[in-house]
């Protein structure tokens, strides 16, 4: 990882504000870097790669627990606090100074292939596009307080649904094979 103890820290302050946040951060990360592996990347990348997607939620520790643990739906206010997150998150390492790439990545995880996303960039780094596919497919997949889990079955489809709309299908391509084996 990419200024380990500082990374190390601020996850450590994710799962105190956060716990479910932080598992998600954690899966996250791992599956990132496998495809990293799965798209060439060399290791130094990956490092960079794992690094902001471990970090891609760290904005979160300025949008108040009781919202990101709320049982039901989120008022407008509320939608908007969350929303913030990528942008809290990408200042938050930028002055931390992480690489720019880290940063970029944070900032634009929740930006989609045809640019309908939080910023409405549809020019996004490879890192970012990757991030997003895996944060998509573990939140999908994972139970929060304000819904349970969903069977893989459903998560693959609405994934394989979204590729060219929602993801860069070629990260779809090289990443379906790691999170659906056998598809």
């Amino acid at each position: 990882m990419v200024k380990e103890r500082t990374t190390r820290r601020l996850l450590r302050w994710l799962q105190e504000h956060n716990g479910w946040g932080y598992e998600h951060s954690l899966r996250v990360g791992s599956c990132a870097g496998k495809a990293g592996r799965c798209l060439g990347l060399g290791e130094a990348d990956i490092r960079e790669l794992a690094t902001a997607a471990h970090l891609h939620d760290i904005g979160k520790l300025l949008v108040p627990a009781r919202i990101l643990d709320k049982p039901g739906s989120l008022n407008e206010e509320e939608y908007q606090a969350v929303r913030q997150h990528a942008d809290y998150g990408c200042r938050i390492l930028q002055l931390l100074e992480y690489p720019a790439a880290v940063c970029e990545a944070v900032r634009d995880h929740h930006e989609r292939y045809d640019g309908n996303g939080y910023r409405k960039q549809k020019e996004t780094g490879l890192y970012a596009r990757i991030i997003s596919v895996a944060d998509v497919w573990d939140a999908m997949g994972s139970s929060r307080p304000y819904r349970d889990g969903m069977d893989v079955e459903v998560i693959y489809q609405a994934m394989k649904e979204g590729c060219g709309s929602q993801f860069d299908p070629d990260i779809c391509r090289a990443m379906f094979p790691v999170l659906f084996p056998g598809r």
